[in-house]
Parts: structure tokens; sequence; C-alpha cells
């Protein structure tokens, strides 16, 4: 081979050499790239949802499987608490948000966070079909109510009768000498009852009237529990004639049989709801949304109706026996956001007042 010859193929593989590696400084980035895109995709579609919830443990697991079998490429991370930690959490990730979604926590507690821009609004696909009233009232609404729970008293009819006490018909009632020390309340800063119960008073009277009106109750309060069922319990056990509750517990002790009375105040009642929220930020919204129109369809309302009495979808789900009929009417105007807002400050104010009977934090 001559000496030409050689040093022609030599430059021919040199320039072939550096033309493979342009192509590659090219190619090799667009295709990294283009498989970076694919898996991101690939993970939005297959996604799983983390969900923020205050709801029980055997709930979680009915409402995953049910959800499942219709969405069937979605995984659930649940991460329970109350509803005032999942507020806290909620505030604290608000850089670098962990939840996609928040269900079965109460509008009372996260209004606020609505207010401040924590939640992405979002009509799901059948909104129309619930009742307006109980969803934030923003269009499209920040956050969605989903099952209310009530004000009611639960009065022990035997009780009464032996001591020969008159059945209360309205809150002011509850101020009669009669019932010194015969009364069991709730402490609103151990149950999101009690701290209802308290809004809807200030709904009724305002602010200053409500203060006025705790006072005169509390002379014959014998003490305020800590757990929203605990009023009733001890009222169908037989130690207290009156305690101030929730109509779907009151309505169960009816039920077995117990000598309860459940009674809707005349002049109105408080009420929340549990509501679900879309965080904002979450990198998979459709995912979220997919949720959202799925919990607030008939089966899965219906799901959830099995310990509400009050769901906000509007036909009939699920009967409970003895629940007031005529409860949508003796519901008072609630503003979530404004009581969120003012809450730290009324249960600081209430402690100060009413605390000495507070049954004992654990």
């Amino acid at each position: 081979m001559s000496k030409g010859v050689l040093q022609s193929r030599t430059l021919a593989a040199k320039a072939f050499t550096v033309v493979a590696v342009n192509i590659m400084r090219v190619f090799i980035p667009i295709f990294s790239v283009a498989l970076i895109t694919h898996a991101a995709v690939n993970a939005l579609a297959a996604s799983q949802l983390t969900i923020y919830t205050a709801a029980s443990q055997d709930e979680l697991k009915k409402i995953e499987s049910a959800f499942r079998n219709e969405i069937k490429d979605v995984e659930i991370r649940w991460v329970r608490d109350s509803t005032n930690a999942i507020s806290k959490r909620l505030r604290v990730e608000s850089g670098q948000p962990k939840a996609d979604v928040v269900w079965g926590v109460a509008a009372s507690g996260i209004a606020d966070l609505a207010a401040d821009g924590y939640f992405l609004p979002y009509s799901p696909k059948e909104f129309t079909s619930l009742d307006r009233r109980y969803s934030d009232g923003q269009t499209p609404p920040r956050w969605i109510g989903l099952r209310v729970w009530a004000n009611a008293l639960c009065v022990n009819r035997d009780l009464m009768a032996a001591k020969k006490l008159q059945m209360p018909e309205r809150w002011g009632d509850l101020l009669d000498p009669a019932f010194k020390k015969r009364i069991v309340a709730l402490d609103p800063s151990g149950s999101r009852t009690g701290l209802m119960t308290v809004f809807g008073w200030r709904s009724l009277w305002g602010s200053d009237g409500a203060w006025r009106y705790m006072e005169g109750l509390h002379r014959n309060v014998a003490i305020y529990m800590r757990g929203g069922n605990a009023p009733c319990d001890l009222v169908a056990r037989g130690l207290y004639p009156i305690g101030i509750s929730y109509a779907y517990r009151v309505a169960k002790y009816i039920a077995k049989g117990r000598p309860i009375e459940l009674i809707m105040p005349g002049d109105g009642v408080g009420w929340d709801v549990e509501a679900m929220a879309i965080v904002q930020g979450t990198p998979y919204v459709e995912t979220a949304r997919a949720f959202a129109d799925w919990i607030i369809g008939q089966t899965a309302m219906k799901l959830q109706s099995r310990q509400f009495g009050l769901m906000s979808r509007q036909e009939n789900l699920f009967e409970v026996r003895f629940y007031p009929e005529k409860l949508k009417d003796a519901l008072v105007p609630i503003d979530f956001e404004q009581h969120a807002n003012e809450r730290e400050n009324l249960l600081a104010e209430w402690r100060l007042r009413f605390g000495a009977k507070a049954e004992p934090e654990q």
C-alpha cells in the first residue's frame, strides 16, 4: 500500500470519528430527555395518591377497595391524624407539599387553609348533585363538603321523670336552675362536636350573646368531656339526665332501645361537615381530580353515609332509624372561614372561663 493511500484512509477514519462523536453529542441528550420524560409520564399515569385523613382505619380499607375497583392504576397512601394535626402539617409542608388530597377532615379545620391558597379549586363532575351550602362558597369550590353532623340533645327519659324535670325545647331551657350539675357538655378544645356547638351559639346570638349563654349554662354543667361521644354515652348509662351531643349518636342509642329522647333545640343547631380538597402543588392533579369525581359519586357517597345521617348529596342514600327528618331546617348559617380564623382566641378564652370543669387531657 502506498504512503499516499494510507494517509488518505487515516484522514477518512479521523473524519468519521469526529462525525460520530458529534452525532452522539447531539442525540444522546435528546434520547436521555426522552427517557426521562417517558418515565415521568408513566409515573403520573400510574401515580400513588397521598391522602391526609381523620377517618377510621376500617373505613379507609373500604374506601380504597371501592376506589380501586373503578380506578385500578392508582394506589392510595393514607396518612391518618386528627383534623388539627393535619391542618398544622399542611401549613408546615406548604413549600413542598407531601399530600395530594385531604379527605374526611372537618371543614372547620381547613377553611382558613383554603382562604390562604392551600387548595386547588375544582368542581367535580357531579358537583351539581350536592347541596351547595355544605361546600366552599367560591366557584369552583376550594373544598367540597361530603357528610354532615349536627348538634342534638341526648335526654334520658327515666332520669328526667325520676327527678321531675321538664323536657327542654330550646337552648335557653338548659339555664333552668333545676338542671344544676345535671348537664354533660363538651370541651371545644378536645372535640370538633364541642367546637361546632359553640360556633352554632355564636351564629345564633353573636359573640357577646354566646358568651353570656355559656356563662349561664356553666352553672348547670357537671363536666365538659373531651370526646364527642361521651355526653350521650354517660346519659345512656343513666349517670346524667342531659348531654349536649350530636344527632347520629343519639339516634343510635334510641335504636338500641335505651330510654333516650333526641331533642333538636327550636332555636337552631350548630353543625360541621367532613370535607375533601385537592392540595395546591400536587404533581398528580388529574388523578386527584379523578378521586374527587369518584368520592362524590353515588356509590362512594352511599359507602360514606354509614355513620352519618345527613349527606351533601341530595338523594336519600342511607336511612338512619330515628334520625330527625327536619334536621336540615334546624341548621344555623355557619361561616367556617371566619370561625377558623377566630378558633385559637375563642378556645383560649373558653379555657380561662370554663376550664375548671373540663375533663383532664390524657
